[in-house]
């Protein structure tokens, strides 16, 4: 949180924030898996579709915005027990995402909400 003892000379967050920008977009590709078929009893068939995470400097929000779409989504069946695209990203993509974010020198606090 930025507070004025630490913000190095900056006139407001935003501004700190900014300085901290790397580059204009990124993206990243990320394979995961689905259940194409259920076949009950705990035993399934594998799937795996892409996820597409692209991630925009917003300077009105002084801050990253992801954006991602699963290009396959429509080979992806709820009926056999999947997510929807929300929640592989939550629970299969956004670890990796961060993980990959943090070793371009891009933190958390530069991810507009």
């Amino acid at each position: 949180m930025w507070t004025k003892p630490n913000n190095h000379d900056y006139a407001a967050e935003h501004d700190e924030l900014r300085s901290l920008k790397k580059e204009d977009s990124y993206f990243f590709s990320y394979p995961f898996s689905y259940i194409a078929k259920n076949h009950g009893n705990d035993r399934y068939d594998d799937g795996v579709a892409t996820m597409e995470v692209r991630v925009d400097w917003d300077d009105a929000q002084a801050g990253y915005v992801i954006s991602y779409s699963v290009p396959d989504m429509h080979k992806i069946d709820p009926a056999q027990g999947n997510s929807d695209a929300q929640g592989f990203y939550d629970y299969g993509v956004y670890d990796r995402l961060m993980a990959d974010l943090a070793g371009l020198g891009i933190s958390p606090e530069l991810i507009a909400s």
